[in-house]
């Protein structure tokens, strides 16, 4: 992806800021001239990830937001330090993840990878979601560009299911991969239903999967294991570089601008899973999540 100036002047908030995806995707945008925050939950790491960034791009540019994102308190608080700190928001990235492998509850009771994957998204982006529609901009042609939120997903989301009965995991039984793809099944759920419910014209609202990632963690949705996938796919999983250009691009390409509520890959729209693209569904998840979340708040 070249070096340009075509992003100065809009502002992009990034989770999950500090490392691999997250970090390259962060680098390509203030390679473009944007002004980026990065967010993470370890300071001595920002302050790490800026000062690399600052290689190639203006380190005025540069932000960082401190949140641990297992906490909805921590969430909370960060929607409004954003919200007082910038007076406009263009993108949202939520790219930060987990993949804990083992059972572990939050401050709030609610098992950690579906705490992170997938409700810290739900509350950052509905409680920013109202004001980056604002923050929408028209051209001297009248044209409107919209503001966007990415979500990064996985093609994990298409082995979860969702279960009503116990949204937070709150039960004892737990399988790790079982909890990684069902919390990106919600995510892209909620994507369609953020999408749904959002004017298009102000906000566009869409998945980005960057596939396999040299770097990061391993086998991802696959029901054989981590250390088998690492040792059979990384010749061919993607330099961290090549896979952050999904997610830039979907956060800024005037094509996928243009269209909302879909799941891109490689730069492109493709089918999710079936469950994913359940309307019923995504709605259903909706009113759980605002249940469960009004008994936390």
């Amino acid at each position: 992806m070249t070096e340009s100036n075509d992003l100065a002047g809009r502002t992009m908030v990034v989770t999950g800021a500090t490392s691999g995806l997250g970090l390259e995707t962060c680098r390509q945008f203030a390679q473009r001239g944007a002004t980026v925050v990065l967010v993470g939950r370890n300071q001595d790491r920002i302050d790490t990830a800026i000062a690399d960034l600052s290689e190639s791009a203006d380190r005025d540019r540069l932000h960082s937001a401190l949140a641990d994102l297992s906490s909805l308190d921590r969430v909370r608080t960060l929607s409004g330090e954003l919200l007082h700190r910038f007076p406009r928001i263009d993108v949202l990235v939520n790219n930060a993840g987990v993949d804990v492998g083992q059972r572990r509850l939050t401050v709030d009771g609610i098992e950690e990878t579906f705490a992170v994957n997938y409700l810290a998204p739900f509350v950052l982006a509905t409680t920013l979601a109202p004001a980056m529609a604002r923050a929408s901009t028209a051209d001297a042609a009248g044209y409107r560009r919209p503001s966007r939120i990415v979500d990064i997903t996985s093609s994990g989301h298409r082995g979860g299911s969702l279960d009503f009965d116990d949204l937070d995991g709150a039960k004892d039984t737990f399988h790790g991969q079982r909890a990684y793809n069902n919390s990106k099944l919600a995510l892209t759920l909620f994507t369609r239903e953020l999408a749904r419910r959002s004017d298009p014209a102000r906000l566009v609202v869409n998945c980005a999967d960057p596939g396999f990632v040299r770097g990061t963690a391993l086998g991802r949705g696959l029901p054989f294991g981590h250390q088998v996938v690492g040792t059979l796919l990384t010749p061919f999983m993607a330099e961290v570089a090549k896979a952050a250009e999904t997610a830039v691009w979907t956060a800024t390409a005037t094509e996928s601008g243009k269209f909302t509520g879909q799941y891109v890959k490689g730069c492109k729209v493709v089918q999710p899973g079936k469950d994913a693209r359940d309307a019923g569904l995504a709605a259903r998840l909706w009113d759980a999540t605002e249940a469960l979340l009004a008994g936390r708040s």
